[in-house]
């Protein structure tokens, strides 16, 4: 009976134990699967839309495309020599928009603004937002083309950072296309260094931001309240250059840049002719 008793109790605290295996054993399994679908998650998550890129499907995409890249050349070219664009800033400090005077070389800036018309009317064409850091240089810009009716054919972000583990210092650029309705049809991104060399995202670390990419002007100035009523008149148009539209701007300052090049050709055969 005594014996009896004793083997009772060894089944009885042997399937006990079994059952605390078994029980830990699920615990474990429980968290072994919980932190696989979270890791699962995370993987799932992290996705880097600012260095993806989407290709343009179809002729009338690749035509509005190649429209916004148009103006943005014609753009550039007025920026690069300062003519019919309007210069804004936002104070350290302050919080309203107010023309920049004299190049802002003596003044603590927090962002800078660039505005340039549709030629002869008072449609805005491109908004550039620079945003400086305390050094009085720019981490951030912001660029947004605007078709004739306001609508944003094209944002642009740029970035640079002195602290991306790739590069003494690494740029970023993405480009942004809409059509008329707003919706996304192309999308391109760079990655490179000082040297414009290309970089390795996955080698870098790049700040990835929380910004707005407008639909259009009158949501961008419902931000920021750009001063824009009762502008002086560029220089360019108060000496009476006609633009009557942007491709006739592109063609007469591309003329003028062929005719001093030629100017120049002629002026260096003149001083061989003379050795």
């Amino acid at each position: 009976m005594k014996f009896r008793t004793i083997f009772v109790l060894m089944l009885f605290l042997s399937l006990n134990v079994f059952s605390q295996v078994d029980s830990v054993n699920v615990i474990n399994n429980d968290q072994d699967s919980t932190e696989i679908e979270l890791e699962g998650q995370g993987e799932e998550e992290y996705i880097d839309e600012e260095s993806s890129v989407i290709e343009a499907n179809g002729e009338s995409a690749k035509a509005l495309v190649k429209s916004a890249e148009e103006l943005l050349s014609y753009v550039n070219i007025l920026r690069d020599r300062d003519s019919l664009v309007y210069h804004f800033c936002i104070l350290k400090g302050e919080t309203s928009i107010v023309p920049l005077v004299d190049g802002g070389r003596f003044l603590k800036l927090d962002k800078k603004f660039d505005v340039i018309f549709y030629p002869n009317t008072n449609k805005v064409m491109y908004v550039r937002e620079m945003i400086l850091n305390e050094n009085q240089a720019w981490d951030f810009i912001y660029e947004r083309i605007f078709d004739e009716n306001g609508l944003t054919r094209m944002f642009n972000r740029h970035y640079s950072t002195f602290n991306s583990a790739c590069a003494e210092v690494a740029f970023e650029l993405s480009e942004y296309f809409y059509d008329d309705k707003g919706e996304l049809i192309k999308k391109t991104f760079e990655i490179f260094d000082g040297e414009h060399n290309p970089l390795n995202i996955n080698d870098c670390w790049m700040e990835r931001e929380d910004y707005v990419k407008e639909k259009s002007f009158n949501e961008l100035n419902a931000k920021y309240n750009l001063p824009l009523e009762g502008l002086p008149l560029p220089q360019e148009q108060k000496e009476g250059i006609k633009e009557n539209n942007v491709q006739e701007g592109i063609n007469d300052i591309n003329k003028e840049e062929l005719d001093s090049k030629e100017v120049i050709q002629e002026e260096k055969k003149e001083e061989n002719n003379q050795d």
